[in-house]
C-alpha cells in the first residue's frame, strides 16, 4: 500500500485529474465528429463552426496537461519526502 507522504498535493493531485479527464472525456466525441466528416463536408462548414474544431483541439490538449500534471501532483505525493524541521 502506498503512503501519502504530502496530502496537500494528494487532493491536488485527485482535483486535476478529475478535471483533466471530464476535459477528454466530453471534447474528444465532439472532435472525433469533425475529423470523421468527409473533407467536402467540412469544406462546406462556416467559419465559425470551423473555429469551435480548433478551439475544441486546444481545449483537448490541456485537458490532457491536466490530466498529466495531476498524475504529476499524485506521484509527487505518494514518493516525496517531507522536509524535516
Amino acid at each position: 500500500m502506498f503512503n501519502i507522504i504530502n496530502s496537500t498535493w494528494f487532493f491536488i493531485g485527485i482535483i486535476l485529474l478529475i478535471l483533466g479527464t471530464f476535459v477528454t472525456v466530453f471534447d474528444y466525441p465532439q472532435i472525433q465528429y469533425f475529423d470523421n466528416m468527409d473533407s467536402q463536408m467540412y469544406a462546406s462548414l462556416d467559419s465559425e463552426t470551423k473555429e469551435i474544431h480548433k478551439r475544441l483541439q486546444i481545449e483537448l490538449s490541456i485537458g490532457i496537461t491536466i490530466l498529466l500534471a495531476g498524475g504529476m501532483f499524485l506521484g509527487l505525493s505518494l514518493f516525496r519526502k517531507k522536509r524535516q524541521s
